[in-house]
């Protein structure tokens, strides 16, 4: 084994070792086993590995990262779950522009973890643009919202929540509020409310929507070629909520208040 390079990426079991003692500091081997679902015929050997490669020790029974194995292993984790996430879905990255997503946020891309996607079929007689969105919505303790197509079917979900005192936060563009001059007055007495914020996008953003919750983001992205083919990423992870909220903030500091329309 030439490299430490090699020993950490050249099996995946001495990466899962190294990734699961960065999470836990402390594991005995039986803990070890447990939590890899590995034998002490299979695992022992590659634990033995880090040890002579100075990444890990054992001490009083429980395996632990040396301070290199720390450093080493505390730059491959963003890196392992960058990869992750795009290897669950590698067509849907590919397929979607994601030239607005700020660079710390693509390079921290890993933090959105397990998510799904929902393809809507818009050809059926049921369409619902995002059938999942009321779901959530429902008991959402906040909405923050950026959205940059016409989606009239939230109108009376966001309405009736706004009502209920739920902070509510919504990012648009000039066209789609054009679009809603007709309901000015309705709009604007909502504005009065505490609870409610009304921004206008000031940048050509390539972002469908970006909706989070404190249980949910959900992400729509427009295609490469510019078009929406209604293909919803949704995650609750709580590291893919703290994600999308530092999204939503860097669209917000490019956007400006309006309290009345």
């Amino acid at each position: 084994m030439n490299s430490l390079i090699d020993t950490v990426f050249f099996s995946e079991k001495r990466k899962a070792v190294l990734l699961l003692l960065l999470e836990s500091e402390t594991l005995s081997l039986d803990e070890i086993k447990s939590r890899l679902n590995e034998t002490s015929v299979s695992i022992l050997p590659q634990i033995k590995i880090l040890i002579d490669r100075k990444l890990v020790t054992l001490e009083e029974g429980k395996y632990r990262l040396t301070m290199l194995g720390k450093i080493i292993t505390g730059n491959v984790s963003p890196f392992v779950k960058n990869v992750s996430v795009f290897e669950k879905n590698t067509s849907f990255w590919s397929e979607h522009d994601l030239t607005s997503i700020p660079e710390k946020l693509l390079k921290r891309i890993g933090d959105i973890g397990e998510f799904e996607i929902i393809d809507v079929d818009l050809r059926s007689v049921y369409y619902d643009p995002n059938p999942v969105m009321k779901d959530f919505i429902k008991n959402a303790r906040y909405i923050n919202t950026f959205i940059t197509y016409y989606a009239p079917e939230y109108v009376s979900t966001y309405y009736e929540r706004l009502l209920s005192g739920i902070p509510i936060s919504v990012i648009t563009t000039n066209y789609l509020m054009e679009m809603a001059l007709k309901y000015r007055n309705k709009i604007n007495d909502l504005l009065r409310l505490d609870n409610a914020e009304l921004y206008i996008c000031s940048a050509d953003t390539k972002i469908a929507e970006v909706t989070i919750t404190d249980k949910v983001l959900i992400l729509f992205l427009y295609s490469a070629s510019g078009n929406l083919n209604y293909s919803y990423l949704i995650s609750q992870e709580p590291s893919a909520v703290l994600w999308g909220e530092e999204l939503f903030e860097y669209l917000k500091s490019r956007s400006g208040r309006k309290k009345e329309i």
